[in-house]
């Protein structure tokens, strides 16, 4: 049985300045297709190393110890961790 379902976990990782960092990220379905996987794959790669395979980076600098940030992206509209792809495809599986 298909749950479609994505749930989001702490994952704790260490920014590319050396700090350590707690973020909230999404899991990866292994029930979703390719597009979703990739897509959530390549979002978490992105807020743990501050850089997407597509270019798109993260701004760590408003980040201070005890603060929260969240973590912006401005993915490649071909990127299939674009907000616009990735909610389309999420859309068209949960129906």
């Amino acid at each position: 049985m298909t749950t479609n379902t994505i749930r989001d976990e702490f994952v704790t990782f260490t920014l590319p300045d050396g700090r350590r960092a707690v973020g909230l990220l999404p899991t990866i379905p292994e029930d979703a297709p390719f597009r979703i996987r990739e897509g959530i794959a390549r979002r978490r790669i992105t807020a743990m190393t501050g850089c997407c395979p597509c270019g798109a980076t993260v701004d760590y600098d408003a980040a201070r110890i005890g603060r929260y940030k969240v973590a912006e992206a401005a993915h490649a509209g071909s990127c299939p961790a674009s907000t616009t792809k990735l909610v389309k495809a999420c859309r068209r599986w949960l129906r």
